[in-house]
């Protein structure tokens, strides 16, 4: 009221202005809030999407208040980024405002709708494998758990090395209200294993999905798997699974609770009978990593995730037939228990017959997960090993004998300290033994704190080594003793010394090298070696019978020195009157020296008797293009001096003549620049070849090489041609083979050659070079052929080649026609002369090929064959494309099998016959075979009367895609029976799998006056060939 008593109205007139102006903008807000709040939110999702490094586009629709829809999402890495790219077609999720408000988004979502995504994860960092949280960082449970989901062809793809994981086509149908599906198309984890088309029935009631029967296997499967976030909001989840494989069970719970910025976790987990190599894909390990039978394992613990103080719990494990790579062993018993703070390793037994490893040790657990390796510990090992044999049956190098290791590692304030042994009496391996082993290592290193600013991997480390081996036998070469020491103080590694010694002779080496922060940069660190050879009598080094020692004194010395990467330094060598067999080298001298990486080789030769000498220089450089230039020469008036050379070798043939042998040139190390050659052979002799005359002149340059004279003479045959490779040509002509007075053989052949490309990535046979040859020969002898050049026979005959080719490489037109008469061999003596005729005609990018192999005592057995030929592709890939296309036939009718008892000795009977009739087709990686064969021997009787007869034996092989079958193979052994089954498989053309099995039921195997052997077997053979 006023002063007079009366009502003042202007107040509520204020407060009526200001409601309607509210109402008025609140019905504007409705009107418009669509457009703004969904500009607003396409700008934020843009703001952030950029902090990723996301370019992101995308279209934004939905009434905001109860639901969003998005489209056309397309999103890609533009820089540093986890995610490589993510496209959806539609994504739609309906929402309560009010509950987003009240409960946040764990309880809002009613519904999810997902249509046709592909999200590409890539992380940058490291590849997918288990790891620890990181405390400082609160771990949130999801909180996207819908009433309703509906997905419809969603992909995730998350790269990794060496196998991405891949979920492809995945869908998934679930509804509260009916029971629902989910399908993945393609499911690959990151140890590689994969399985496709997976589906399963699953329900889902109250934010509870419950997925029953995942089969993966026949003999294994998921019975039952389920994701329970009925309690999400109160930030609880559950998981239960329940896995069958084979004979065995593994089912366990997790039960996961937001508590004090980690997961408190409860973990209970029952596992037996199943087979090791099943848990590899779950801990993100390739197939077949790890084998063996888990026969126990039972895991119960609870804690917080980030805090290993608050773990309480224990772990059993016992295993057996255990297989990794290298390591096995045939039971292991486990037990670690966890509380009040401390982990105690009750147990570590693991034994493979004989053999016993025992672990025992206890750690304080530290409060924050990372603190691990620096909290007080404890940990002993001891190990007796009578049977090494079997400790390392797995390994490449097999050891046998016996030894002792025992060890102790502890951590106190945060250092590491080890000192561990090995003693062995004595060890023998493939290639020798020694005896009275001993090795010692000990070790200390301060670790740092968590958190601390990054450090070496080395600092702080201080480890000292040392090792001694008596009576040393590696093949023939001896050593009395070796001794060894080495100390490592932060990146400093010294060696202090190594010495091996047999009687007067000693080898040491000392040295020291700088540890790099990085493994990369292992070449360029700094580094010191020294090296002294003094042998007083070098024979001394070997056994006393072997063929290849070298007798009398040697001296070695040097001393190399690098700093970043670029070596310094010198070697020398020096001996006299060396004898290895017959052969005397009078001297031997080297002088090396090393300067910026360059090796200046000032001297190297070798003086035999008389003037005969081998001699040489060069100069090295090591550094990129590994540039070179250097001469040789020799000079041998009598090979029959090197011929202990090849007695070393295993080559027995007779060596006579003189040779000389000149070679300067320069260039870099995979490109050769200028040089020539000069070699002379004079009146020598090689096996049964006599006055054998050889003569090679040839240089070369960037722009070609010139061979003007190639001659090779013998007192039955004469060789010659000439060779030259100018600009993109290879010609080799005036080719002439000669047996005494007639000419057998002659030709000309050019084929495209880049001589410039040598050494480079550019083609060295271009596709669209020309190609002309022509060669022919007419009733050569094959066995005077192999006699002429000394060596021993493989067949005799006459053997005619005619070749003629032209074109380009490319579009090759060329036809090769062999023909081989009087075919026989000296190491099947009762072989009846055969004829082998063989054609090949390439035309364009096909190859043809027929051939007929003729014998009187057979039909002919035919062979026909063709497929692409694309010779720049073969010779760019070296070699035959998986996906080359063949088309071949091999056809023998019906003939009598008495024709093999030219091969097989002792036969004095065969009555029989045998036919065969295959068609190959597919690719050499995927052949598709076709046709059967067939053979049938009524009897076959031996020369030697002891030795049972065959009868009734009858074969069938049936030939089906990439296998070979035997349908029948078996017959009759004296009254025995005996019979082959399985057959072989042709993964590639070119690689055969066996799989045989044979079974024998009383069969005779041996029967005199006085013994009567029956035998029954049962044999597999199986692998590749």
């Amino acid at each position: 009221m006023d002063g007079n008593g009366q009502t003042n109205f202007h107040d509520g007139n204020w407060r009526r202005r200001v409601l309607i102006g509210l109402g008025i903008c609140g019905g504007l807000l409705l009107i418009f809030h669509r457009p703004l709040l969904l500009g607003l939110g396409h700008r934020i999702a843009l703001h952030y999407a950029a902090k990723e490094n996301l370019k992101l586009e995308f279209q934004l629709e939905g009434s905001v208040f109860t639901n969003l829809i998005v489209r056309n999402l397309h999103a890609a890495s533009a820089g540093a980024s986890d995610v490589e790219s993510i496209d959806v077609d539609l994504a739609r999720i309906d929402y309560g405002l009010f509950t987003l408000l009240r409960h946040g988004l764990s309880s809002a979502i009613k519904n999810a709708d997902v249509h046709s995504a592909r999200i590409v994860m890539n992380p940058a960092t490291e590849p997918l494998r288990p790891r620890p949280p990181n405390p400082k960082k609160k771990i949130d449970l999801p909180d996207i758990f819908p009433e309703r989901l509906h997905v419809a062809d969603a992909t995730i793809i998350v790269r990794n090395r060496p196998y991405d994981f891949v979920a492809e086509h995945v869908a998934a149908d679930l509804d509260p209200g009916r029971s629902g599906e989910i399908k993945v198309e393609k499911l690959q984890l990151v140890g590689g294993q994969t399985w496709l088309k997976l589906s399963a029935p699953a329900t889902y009631t109250n934010r509870n999905l419950i997925v029953r029967e995942i089969v993966l296997a026949d003999n294994e499967r998921f019975r039952s798997v389920s994701f329970d976030a009925s309690q999400i909001a109160a930030r609880k989840l559950a998981i239960n699974f329940d896995y069958a494989v084979a004979t065995g069970n593994i089912s366990g719970s997790v039960l996961l609770h937001e508590a004090q910025t980690s997961l408190d976790t409860n973990v209970r987990v029952r596992a037996e009978n199943v087979p090791v190599d099943a848990i590899n894909k779950f801990v993100a390990l390739p197939e077949g990593w790890m084998r063996g039978q888990m026969e126990k394992f039972d895991v119960d613990l609870s804690g917080l995730v980030s805090s290993p103080a608050t773990w309480n719990g224990k772990l059993s494990a016992n295993i057996t037939d255990f297989h990794q790579e290298q390591t096995t062993f045939g039971r292991g018993i486990f037990q670690v228990t966890t509380k009040d703070g401390v982990a105690t390793l009750q147990s570590a037994d693991i034994t493979q017959d004989q053999n016993q490893f025992h672990l025992r040790g206890s750690a304080e657990l530290p409060r924050n997960i990372r603190d691990f390796g620096r909290a007080p510990a404890t940990l002993e090992l001891a190990a007796t090993l009578p049977d090494l044999e079997q400790v390392t049956a797995g390994m490449p190098q097999k050891v046998s004998g016996s030894a002792q290791v025992s060890g102790k590692l502890n951590i106190k304030d945060s250092i590491v300290s080890g000192d561990f042994a090995v003693t062995a009496p004595s060890l023998k391996f493939q290639d020798g033994y020694c005896e009275n082993l001993n090795a010692a290592i000990k070790l200390s290193k301060k670790m740092p704190p968590a958190g601390a600013a990054d450090k070496p991997w080395f600092d702080n480390l201080v480890s000292e080594t040392t090792l001694v081996i008596s009576n040393v036998r590696f093949r023939d070469y001896l050593a009395d003793s070796v001794e060894g020491s080495l100390h490592a103080k932060n990146d400093l590694v010294t060696f202090d010394r190594l010495s091996v010694r047999r009687k007067e002779n000693e080898f040491t080496v000392s040295g020291d090298y700088r540890l790099p922060k990085e493994l990369r940069d292992f070449a360029e660190q700094p580094a010191k070696i020294a090296i002294s050879f003094n042998a007083a009598q070098l024979a001394d080094c070997w056994v006393a019978d072997s063929r290849d020692k070298i007798s009398g004194p040697l001296q070695a010395t040097g001393q190399i020195e690098w700093k970043k990467g670029v070596a310094n330094g010198q070697l020398s060598i020096f001996g006299a009157n060396l004898r290895m067999r017959d052969l005397v080298f009078p001297q031997l001298n080297s002088q090396c020296v090393i300067w910026n990486s360059v090796v200046y080789l000032n001297d190297v030769s070798a003086n035999l008797t008389g003037n005969d000498f081998v001699s040489g220089n060069a100069i090295v450089d090591f550094r990129r293009s590994h540039r070179y230039s250097g001469k040789f020469r020799a000079n041998v008036s009598d090979l029959s001096k090197l011929q202990p050379l090849l007695r070393t070798f295993g080559n027995q043939n007779e060596l006579a003549g003189s040779l000389v042998v000149e070679w300067e040139g320069d260039g870099e190390a995979n490109k050769l620049k200028t040089g020539k050659l000069r070699l002379a052979l004079d009146n020598g002799r090689y096996g049964s070849a006599r006055s054998l005359q050889a003569t090679v002149d040839a240089t070369y340059s960037p722009e070609g090489l010139d061979v003007p004279t190639i001659f090779l003479r013998s007192d039955k045959m004469d060789f010659q041609a000439i060779a030259r490779a100018k600009e993109e040509t290879l010609e080799i002509s005036k080719i002439e083979l000669d047996q005494g007075q007639a000419k057998y053989a002659g030709g000309y052949i050019s084929i495209p050659f880049v001589w410039k490309n040598l050494g480079t990535d550019a083609a060295v046979l271009p596709s669209n070079g020309k190609v002309t040859a022509v060669f022919q020969s007419e009733d050569l002898d094959i066995k005077k052929l192999f006699q002429d050049v000394g060596l021993k026979p493989a067949a005799s005959g006459l053997l005619n080649v005619k070749l003629n080719a032209t074109g380009t490489l490319a579009d090759l037109n060329a036809r090769l026609d062999v023909q081989m008469r009087n075919l026989r061999s000296e190491s099947i003596p009762k072989f009846e002369p055969a004829s082998l005729d063989l054609s090949a005609q390439a035309q364009g990018k096909q190859l043809t090929i027929a051939g007929k192999l003729q014998q009187a005592k057979i039909q002919p057995l035919e062979l026909t064959a063709n497929f692409p030929l694309d010779v720049p592709k073969i010779v760019h890939d070296k070699k035959l494309a998986d996906e080359t296309p063949v088309n071949g036939k091999m056809r023998l009718p019906r003939s009598s099998v008495n024709f093999m008892r030219q091969f097989i000795p002792g036969v004095e009977e065969l009555d029989g016959d045998a036919a065969l009739d295959v068609d190959v087709r597919g690719t050499i990686a995927r052949p598709v075979l076709t046709g059967s064969g067939d053979m049938t021997i009524n009897v076959a009787r031996m020369t030697d009367p002891t030795l049972p007869a065959v009868q009734n034996f009858k074969a069938r092989l049936n030939f089906a895609r990439d296998t070979l079958i035997l349908e029948q193979f078996g017959g009759e052994l004296s009254g025995g029976h005996f019979k082959v089954t399985g057959g072989v498989t042709f993964p590639k053309l070119t690689t055969p799998n066996l799989d045989f099995q044979f079974k024998a039921e009383s069969a005779l195997v041996a029967r005199n006056d006085t013994v009567t052997a029956r035998a029954d077997a049962d044999i597999k053979i199986a692998g590749p060939f």
